[in-house]
């Protein structure tokens, strides 16, 4: 979910929900200023992700090993997992390397847990786990050290004769390439998934990561069936716009028993069958929802310079319950420093207040502040004792 503030830095807020956008009658419940503190929902004490277990090597570079590889900035390259064409022995070499932990849900759980750990209180009271599959070696290592710090739980089937995923990150200035190798991550078995059913199913809340959904449809829709069928909470992310473009049928045997839809305008076109004009957002909203089976969902998507849009579809009188508009605060340019990760980013700072019960208002609000914290950071990397002004 890289592409969710594509154009983040354009728009400014006030601090005050009566100054957010609404849209005509659609006016949210419980955004009223005295209503901010309050809880509007129960609170949701553990959750589990599943997707691609991911290390970032990152490397800043100079510009001969662009030409040397025949990269362009900008690319995201996919790798077989075969294919070692040299360009991470080159990251690796240089005398500033660092291993981050990447992926897109490996991202947000661990902002989540950043999050609210910036709140003693709650280390000990949310549960959270990243479930996925790795190889037996240094790389998986320094995920589970990373997850370990933040009080993140890893459930990864381990497999030894594989290797753990990994995405080459080549930085020169502002200008950065990406090279992802899928390994291990993509052999989640089925069997792993029996085997700790009971453990997974403990959680009170589940999000499939959608690019898990080519490979692993059928343990997505296992999971996301045992959860509906006990009420539990669905999020779906839908990735990438390439995900939702060509793999749209998976989508949708997800989506259609999903609490929770979130991505960025671009993949919302792509799902309605509507471009987006800038005045159309109800439409684009509107024919989601009724592509699918009717159900109390809040759709989250991030829009660039026009913030975030959060919506919920009566299905009784047929027609958008509210849709409800964030603007997040303006980053100067200079700021921001790398723009990946910074979607994934929002969803786990949104998901660290939805889980307290927060209004929709606080879960944006957490949300865009702990993606702009990202952005001024490369990769998907945060300040350590760090506290938000009402966490």
């Amino acid at each position: 979910m890289n592409s969710f503030f594509s154009s983040y830095n354009t728009k400014g807020n006030s601090p005050n929900p009566e100054d957010q956008t609404t849209f005509g009658q659609y006016q949210p419940q419980n955004y009223s200023q005295n209503q901010q503190s309050k809880k509007v929902r129960q609170e949701i004490l553990s959750l589990i992700a599943i997707g691609d277990p991911i290390v970032d090597i990152t490397s800043e570079i100079g510009t001969d090993i662009i030409k040397k590889y025949n990269l362009k900035w900008g690319d995201t390259v996919f790798l077989d997992e075969n294919n070692d064409n040299g360009v991470y022995g080159e990251l690796e070499r240089m005398p500033e390397v660092r291993y981050i932990p990447g992926g897109a849900v490996e991202n947000s759980i661990r902002v989540l847990a950043w999050c609210l750990n910036m709140d003693p209180n709650n280390k000990n009271k949310f549960k959270i786990t990243m479930m996925g599959c790795a190889g037996d070696d240094l790389y998986r290592q320094k995920v589970l050290n990373a997850l370990n710090e933040l009080n993140v739980n890893a459930l990864f089937e381990t497999l030894p004769n594989e290797k753990t995923s990994r995405c080459g990150v080549g930085i020169y200035k502002k200008e950065r390439f990406l090279i992802t190798q899928l390994r291990a991550s993509k052999k989640l078995s089925e069997e792993f998934i029996q085997q700790n059913l009971e453990q997974i199913l403990s959680n009170d809340s589940i999000i499939i990561e959608g690019y898990m959904l080519p490979n692993k449809l059928d343990i997505c829709k296992k999971l996301t069936d045992c959860f509906s069928r006990e009420k539990k909470l669905v999020i779906l992310t839908l990735s990438a716009m390439f995900i939702v473009q060509y793999h749209s049928e998976k989508i949708m045997e997800i989506a259609h028993k999903a609490d929770m839809i979130v991505g960025n305008i671009n993949e919302a076109e792509i799902l309605s069958g509507i471009k987006s004009d800038g005045n159309n957002v109800k439409e684009i909203f509107e024919n989601i929802f009724l592509k699918l089976a009717p159900r109390d969902r809040l759709l989250v998507f991030t829009a660039g310079s026009s913030g975030v849009y959060c919506a919920q579809f009566d299905y009784k009188r047929n027609q958008i319950d509210y849709i409800f508009q964030y603007f997040a605060n303006k980053i100067n340019n200079d700021d921001i420093v790398d723009l990946n990760g910074a979607g994934d980013s929002f969803l786990g700072g949104f998901l660290s207040e939805y889980l307290k019960g927060s209004p929709i208002y606080e879960c944006c609000k957490i949300g865009t502040e702990a993606a702009s914290v990202v952005l001024r950071n490369v990769g998907c990397t945060f300040p350590k004792n760090m506290k938000f002004d009402n966490i």
